[in-house]
């Protein structure tokens, strides 16, 4: 089997409300669809959670667009995927970082493609080449964007209503609004629901994150994401308070991941395979933090049907103790299961949503993801 063609797609869906967190001016949902197709007639489908402002600690990794990302597609990995065998994803994608340095959510997109197809190929689904499903059922953690006390409020009551039991909450880095979010946000589910406040790197000194997330301890956070940016800050904070501290701007690759462990950087490892550059590498990370016994979560970045397949079987292969996940419960306009909890758009692209029930997601046993697109959707959403 060969690699005759690639197809990078923009797509951008609709979002349910309005959504952010610090630092974050692009809008969510204008990603990148991939499609690699061979001479045996199997297509391979991948996608790029592509955002600009967003990236590594102090500049490490660089934020991408769908304007990059296809150039980066079409100009630097096309002429090494074409007439490559699909089937040797390892070899393929070291080569994939010869020409090109970082643009891992680009990179992510052919890897997850070249899995889907080597699972249709195959017969078998992506979890199987992964190492296996350690579980099918994926604990949903619900993502709360930027909002006033009373709408995260309203947010996390409709989520728990939905039967979702576990939030990540955004916050901006400032003390006293953060703490009135969260205290508001309990005052609304009660006991039982895990809140996840993340801070993504918004406060200014080791210090300051320190007396928040102290006060924020008062109403039973679970954990505490990203408080500050850099390593250093990040083993001072996580070295002082008592609530687990998870690092996420601070551990893309798994040479990331090694860093965090030996410093002592963090309790907990958040993983995307858009940041490590593909199911294969997010792996790695997961192992790394398996072996050192932290546990971790899939986030990403609300990825549309395709990318969110490729988030269920990499939450499902996991090893060690894997938290709920920030994954979309991913819906199609007309079949809704969920009217906030997981949900951040008003359709998507798939012919099939993944089933949900009682706040999990179930894995796609088809071969390769186990998503189709629907050609409709498609000419509907996409903008070139």
């Amino acid at each position: 089997m060969r690699i005759t063609r690639i197809e990078p797609m923009v797509i951008e869906l609709k979002m349910r409300w309005h959504y952010g967190w610090h630092g974050l001016i692009s809008p969510i949902g204008r990603y990148v669809i991939l499609r690699i197709e061979t001479d045996e007639g199997l297509v391979g489908l991948g996608e790029a959670p592509v955002l600009p402002d967003w990236g590594g600690e102090h500049g490490r990794y660089y934020g991408e667009d769908p304007v990059t990302a296809v150039h980066v597609l079409n100009e630097y990995l096309w002429p090494i995927l074409e007439g490559a065998d699909p089937l040797d994803i390892a070899p393929l994608l070291q080569r994939l970082d010869a020409p090109l340095r970082g643009h891992m959510s680009a990179k992510s997109a052919v890897d997850t493609a070249l899995h889907d197809l080597a699972g249709k190929a195959m017969g078998v689904p992506v979890y199987k080449l992964l190492g296996g499903a350690m579980t099918r059922k994926i604990p949903v953690c619900h993502s709360v964007g930027l909002a006033s006390p009373e709408e995260a409020a309203r947010e996390v009551a409709g989520a728990v209503a939905d039967g979702v039991m576990a939030m990540q909450v955004k916050v901006d880095g400032d003390p006293e609004g953060d703490c009135a979010v969260i205290a508001a946000c309990r005052a609304a589910v009660g006991d039982g629901v895990a809140l996840n406040p993340d801070i993504n790197t918004g406060y200014s000194t080791v210090k300051e994150a320190i007396g928040v997330i102290q006060a924020m301890a008062e109403y039973g956070i679970g954990y505490i994401e990203q408080p500050v940016e850099g390593l250093e800050r990040m083993v001072d904070v996580t070295a002082a308070v008592n609530v687990p501290v998870m690092t996420d701007e601070g551990a893309w690759t798994p040479h990331d991941a090694l860093e965090v462990v030996r410093n002592k950087g963090a309790d907990a490892i958040t993983i995307y395979y858009s940041k490590s550059g593909g199911l294969q590498r997010a792996m790695h990370v997961g192992l790394i933090a398996a072996t050192a016994g932290l546990p971790v979560n899939v986030n990403g970045a609300l990825e549309m049907g395709v990318g969110n397949a490729a988030n269920l079987h990499l939450a499902a292969a996991l090893r060690g103790v894997v938290w709920p996940s920030v994954v979309p419960v991913t819906t199609l306009e007309g079949r809704e299961q969920c009217k906030i909890g997981g949900v951040f758009y008003t359709d998507d692209i798939i012919t099939e949503p993944f089933e949900y029930a009682d706040g999990c997601l179930t894995v796609p046993d088809k071969p390769g993801l186990g998503v189709e697109l629907d050609p409709k959707k498609i000419e509907k959403y996409r903008v070139a």
